[in-house]
């Protein structure tokens, strides 16, 4: 069934003839091409007809064209290419435009003596519109030549002609290195600044017995802000009017902490040929404020030890110290172990000191715990009592003043009662009284089977409580 289709637009008319899929079917596409036809009236009283070839060649010239034009970005025809049927080409005028369409003889070869010169038809701007616009509506026209698409293609970047021409657009760049090359060339009749390097303030106030051979005993008038960690006993003298810590128990947890970071901190020195003898004072902290040596060979073995490393030195070094102190002998032994002694006037304070000492020290109730004999066996018993534990404390928790972990050691019987509780560090037990450990003590005498727990309030105010022989299996 032939098929006539027909775009029709003020100055430009398109028709289409040719044969259905379905000569029954009045609705049916058109699907073959007999012959297109292209007039255009007000720029010429020829008509442009043609088969597929031709159509084909048309609508991809007006679409491309049409790209060209509303881009502004030129698409170059490829070279050495065979020209197209139809071309559409810029006129020398503006607003004027080329459609160029190559004519043959119908129904002879074509040849030198039979070949027509190409049909230049000159469109307005308006006129190019229109045909565009009916080749617009020919692609999307469903019923016409379903196979026909628009064939866009994207224009290499490289075509695109920049808004600015290069000597514009390389000025910034020569300007930024002519200014770099003069900055470089006036920086060179720059002279260098002179250095000269000085000594820190603390070497320089460093008495000459930093300096002196070992063994030689350094010079005993120097002053320096490190005497706090000077070997010939400087590091002492200021603590002479400082109070002495006399509580029995406060005592005990600096002796076992002290020991345990001086033995930690020697465990690869190399070994002395005989023992390693000095005294050093240690604040309720636990820091360790001076030292000084007892023997000849403390004195030539004081590097390979670590007190220099583990001594507190403070800002104001020469001030006397007002906190309270103790003292101990501490021993460096050929066998690798670390002795720590309380010393003489340590052990000696007078009764009635001591006494208050006790009375104000806190945590001096914390006692330490007998070996534990009945034990609480069961797993699930055990999970209970350590949730028992924990609530207990938080409930009765409260900020506390301390800037490190406190360690203790808590006894539960198997009814939940708190025993009794030790320190396990010596901030512990400087500030166990802080902590809800001794509000929670009801049950000291009891003799029924007990399970020990670690309780750690951390640094951070995060509560830890724990099996102490770890979690049953």
């Amino acid at each position: 069934m032939t098929v006539q289709r027909q775009y029709t637009l003020p100055h430009c008319n398109l028709v289409l003839e040719g044969l259905s899929a379905d000569a029954n079917d009045p609705l049916s596409p058109l699907v073959v091409l007999m012959n297109a036809e292209c007039h255009l009236p007000g720029a010429t009283d020829a008509t442009l007809a043609g088969g597929r070839e031709f159509l084909d060649s048309l609508v991809a010239a007006v679409s491309r064209y049409g790209q060209q034009l509303l881009s502004g970005v030129p698409y170059p025809r490829a070279t050495g290419a065979a020209p197209p049927l139809v071309e559409i080409k810029p006129g020398g005028l503006p607003y004027h435009h080329h459609l160029i369409v190559q004519q043959q003889p119908l129904g002879q070869p074509v040849s030198d003596v039979n070949a027509l010169p190409p049909l230049d038809v000159r469109l307005t701007t308006v006129q190019f519109y229109d045909l565009m616009e009916a080749v617009d509506q020919l692609l999307a026209d469903s019923q016409t030549l379903p196979d026909m698409k628009a064939q866009f293609q994207a224009v290499s970047r490289r075509l695109v002609r920049p808004t600015e021409p290069m000597t514009k657009r390389a000025a910034p760049a020569a300007l930024g290195a002519a200014a770099l090359a003069a900055a470089g060339l006036a920086l060179f009749f720059v002279p260098p600044p002179k250095f000269e390097p000085t000594r820190p303030e603390s070497e320089a106030s460093t008495p000459a017995a930093a300096s002196a051979l070992p063994g030689e005993p350094p010079n005993a008038d120097s002053e320096s802000p490190d005497a706090a960690v000077a070997p010939d006993g400087d590091g002492l003298d200021r603590l002479e009017s400082a109070p002495t810590i006399t509580d029995t128990a406060t005592i005990a947890l600096l002796q076992s902490d002290v020991t345990q970071r001086l033995q930690e901190a020697w465990a690869d020195a190399p070994r002395p040929s005989g023992d390693l003898t000095y005294r050093i004072g240690v604040s309720e902290d636990g820091d360790i404020l001076g030292y000084q040596y007892e023997n000849d060979l403390a004195l030539e073995e004081v590097d390979n030890t670590p007190l220099p490393k583990l001594t507190f030195v403070p800002v104001a070094g020469a001030e006397p110290v007002r906190e309270r102190v103790a003292q101990f002998v501490a021993t460096f032994t050929p066998d690798g172990e670390v002795r720590l002694e309380p010393t003489a006037a340590t052990t000696e304070a007078d009764a009635s000191d001591a006494e208050a000492a006790e009375a104000e020290t806190p945590g001096a109730d914390a006692a330490e715990l007998p070996a534990l004999e009945e034990k609480v066996t069961d797993g699930d018993r055990i999970r209970e009592l350590n949730s028992t534990l924990y609530d207990s404390i938080l409930a009765e928790l409260e900020p506390l003043s301390a800037n490190e972990d406190l360690r203790f050691r808590v006894r539960l019987t198997e009814a939940g009662e708190v025993v009794g509780y030790e320190p396990v560090n010596a901030a512990a037990g400087l500030l166990a009284n802080e902590t809800p450990l001794p509000k929670l003590v009801n049950a000291a005498d009891s003799t029924a089977n007990q399970a020990d727990f670690q309780v750690v309030f951390t640094e951070s105010g995060v509560l830890e409580v724990n099996p102490w022989d770890g979690w049953p299996q």
